[in-house]
Order: C-alpha cells, then structure tokens, then sequence
C-alpha cells in the first residue's frame, strides 16, 4: 500500500511541477494518471486508509489552486478576445471610411 501511496505522490509531485511550468498538455496527463492512481489505491483491500487520506488531502488543495490558476488564465484570455474583437472592429469602420 506504501507503494500506492508513493505513487500518488511522486505523481502529485510532477503535477506540480507542470503546473508551475505552465504545461497544460502534461497537467491533464498527469491528471489522469492522478485519478487512475486513487481508484487503484482505493480499490486495494489492504489500503491504509489514514495515508490515502492525508495524500488526498495534499492532492485536493492542489487541485484547488490549479483550479483557480484556470480561471485566472481564463478570464485573461476573454479579455484578449474581447480586445481582439474590438480592435478587429475598429479596423472596419477604419477601412470603410479610408
């Protein structure tokens, strides 16, 4: 069970780092491979339940934070857009009257 453990660590780990490096690609890999880990973790008749709960634990505020950091970059992306599309409008009524 240790190992299960350790492996949903050294997972979280590497989701962390991603993250921090900002590697969406390898961030929803390592997200699948997160939530692959638990369920195996969780279906082991002989888990430590004490130790899956403190990993899960780690791993929720984690996931709390990242999901912050998306809507953050979200919002910035939907004020670029929407400057975009102003800009792309200006340039219109621009070449109408030019």
């Amino acid at each position: 069970m240790a190992n299960a453990v350790e492996l949903i660590q050294n997972t979280h780990e590497c989701l962390i780092a991603a993250v921090q490096a900002g590697d969406w690609q390898q961030v929803g890999k390592l997200d699948k491979l997160c939530r692959l880990q638990v369920k195996q973790a969780m279906e082991d008749p002989q888990r430590d339940d004490q130790q899956i709960a403190e990993v899960l634990e780690s791993l929720s505020g984690t996931y709390r934070e990242v999901v912050a950091l998306c809507q953050a970059v979200q919002g910035k992306l939907a004020e670029e857009l929407q400057g975009l599309q102003k800009s792309r409008q200006s340039a219109k009524v621009y070449q109408m009257f030019s």
